[in-house]
């Protein structure tokens, strides 16, 4: 390559309207019949909603439930929570671990309790500027709180979408595009549903390690599956 020039990388373009609409009907159906029933899917109200996903991060599912509980019984809103001591909060976090996250909820109840009278704003930019709300727990409440068709991008949904559409490279390096895609697909005004069954799929059927490729309902569609199919010698 001459001096001075830069290797040009080429994304392949987004799914077209066909491609969407059947990726889409797919996952929602899965999810329909196989969604997990989850404490924090029977609510609305975004402080619940803020707690569950600032527990599930790097902590599994069925560690989070019976201390999402206690944490709501015994902090049943941002004022209650704000007002708590801070040791106390850490307390009643144990033995969640990760322990920078209960001083984040706690720094973030005390924000909103003082800039926004107790009630968490909508906006993207707004909740963005919360020390502890990135731009996925931002997606999240927008999604699953306000019901609004923001796009989500977790470890899980990050897998699905670059196996699915990509297949090649880490996805790690190629965030700016799964965050893409991940807008692309919302169909709208489903984007509740669409990203719950998202976060399913990574988590029950496209897993990281055995992925249930043979019962995929995406395996005609995914880049990955012919080259694992062939791995395993059944095509």
């Amino acid at each position: 390559m001459p001096p001075g020039r830069h290797k040009i990388t080429r994304r392949s373009p987004l799914p077209d309207r066909s491609l969407k609409r059947r990726f889409q009907q797919r996952l929602l159906k899965w999810y329909a019949a196989h969604g997990r029933d989850l404490p924090w899917r029977n609510t609305s109200n975004p402080y619940h909603i803020l707690v569950s996903e600032v527990m599930l991060q790097q902590t599994q599912v069925d560690r989070v439930i019976p201390k999402y509980h206690e944490f709501l019984d015994r902090y049943p809103s941002f004022e209650d929570l704000a007002e708590a001591p801070v040791k106390e909060v850490k307390n009643t976090w144990y033995p969640l671990g990760y322990n920078i996250r209960p001083l984040r909820l706690h720094s973030i109840a005390c924000e909103t309790v003082a800039r926004y009278d107790g009630k968490l704003p909508r906006g993207a930019e707004d909740l963005l500027s919360f020390k502890g709300i990135g731009r996925y727990t931002a997606g999240a409440i927008r999604s699953f709180a306000f019901n609004e068709d923001a796009p989500i991008l977790d470890t899980n949904v990050m897998r699905v979408l670059h196996r699915i559409f990509i297949a090649k490279g880490d996805p790690k390096t190629q965030k700016a595009r799964l965050w893409e895609l991940s807008e692309a697909l919302i169909p709208p005004g489903k984007g509740y549903d669409f990203n719950q069954a998202l976060m399913d799929f990574g988590a029950m059927s496209c897993t990281a390690r055995n992925p249930s490729c043979r019962p995929c309902p995406m395996k005609s569609i995914c880049k990955t599956y012919p080259f694992k199919a062939k791995r395993a010698g059944r095509v």
